[in-house]
């Protein structure tokens, strides 16, 4: 379980933010009436809900961050409702959003130092810990993020344990779908501030106990890969129901220091809340009307807590 672990760090980091069991979905053929509620679709291509309303569709495709050239092309109905959608919608908006998080991040991992020499990652790591990093990332490297809070080191070990795995960010198909895209407007469903308060959620000791878990994934590198194309098989079978009931087992893989109501804590600031947020935003849409495609990872559609869940909790769906 130590590989599957530290994928579910990766996919909350970089691509599924994941969630807990399969939702339930009507009858494609069903339309609403001028006074029914909208109603889920859920669509026969790869993770690819409609959310049908009086004034139009949301069109949602749940995405895989890093990806493979696997993944190519996309489903022809897919790009056909992307092309025409009149809204475009990502976690973050679009290229230039994007660009905008990379320059906040730096900003925000400067404020990150640690003054405490207590607290270096250098005194607080093992011995054997840090001989492997040097290994995989070279001394002067270590030596540069132990000078930062462990959430620091741990999004580049995410980093690096998916291009070892050949999954890669540029491959992703929120990346593919945002060229495509050209100089269309993309919103954005998050604020960079909400997506870097997701990584860097925690104390130093949480943090620190999730980068130790990182570390131990880097060095069971052939089940963590495999790990991870069994996320990537199930996302291309279009398996949802394994692939929710996978993502539940990673949620609960928490450090053992975690106490029940820390691990909740922590599914709720990497996923839930933002949940919540994004079921409003989904039924601002449909009030609006035309139609909006949505593109984000696959398990903010997955689960009790998924999106669409929250929004039937509301009232929102049928």
């Amino acid at each position: 379980m130590i590989a599957f672990k530290y994928v579910k760090k990766i996919t909350l980091l970089l691509l599924l933010s994941i969630a807990l069991t399969a939702c339930t979905t009507t009858g494609q053929g069903k339309r609403p009436s001028a006074l029914s509620k909208p109603v889920l679709i859920e669509r026969p291509e790869r993770f690819f809900w409609e959310i049908r309303g009086n004034k139009g569709s949301v069109y949602v495709l749940g995405t895989i961050h890093v990806a493979d050239k696997k993944f190519y092309p996309l489903e022809k109905n897919v790009l056909r409702a992307f092309d025409k959608a009149d809204r475009l919608v990502s976690e973050l908006g679009g290229m230039a959003e994007m660009e905008a998080l990379v320059g906040e991040m730096q900003t925000v991992i400067m404020k990150n130092m640690n003054t405490d020499p207590k607290k270096s990652l250098l005194n607080v790591l093992s011995e054997d810990e840090l001989v492997f990093l040097y290994e995989m990332i070279g001394d002067d490297t270590v030596h540069q993020f132990a000078l930062f809070n462990p959430w620091v080191l741990n999004t580049v070990l995410a980093q690096l344990l998916t291009i070892k795995a050949g999954l890669l960010p540029g491959d992703g198909i929120d990346m593919y779908l945002m060229q495509r895209a050209e100089n269309k407007k993309i919103e954005a469903l998050d604020t960079a501030e909400q997506q870097i308060a997701a990584l860097s959620y925690g104390t130093f000791e949480d943090q620190l106990a999730l980068l130790k878990d990182s570390i131990q994934a880097l060095r069971d590198i052939d089940k963590s890969t495999e790990a991870m194309h069994k996320i990537r098989d199930l996302y291309l079978s279009n398996n949802r129901k394994e692939l929710s009931s996978l993502l539940v087992e990673l949620l609960l893989e928490v450090p053992s220091s975690f106490s029940e109501k820390k691990a909740q804590a922590y599914i709720d600031a990497l996923l839930t809340d933002r949940n919540r947020i994004w079921a409003q935003k989904f039924d601002e849409y449909l009030h609006e009307g035309g139609n909006t495609f949505v593109f984000a990872g696959s398990a903010h559609f997955l689960g009790k807590s998924s999106v669409f869940e929250i929004m039937r909790q509301k009232n929102m769906l049928e």
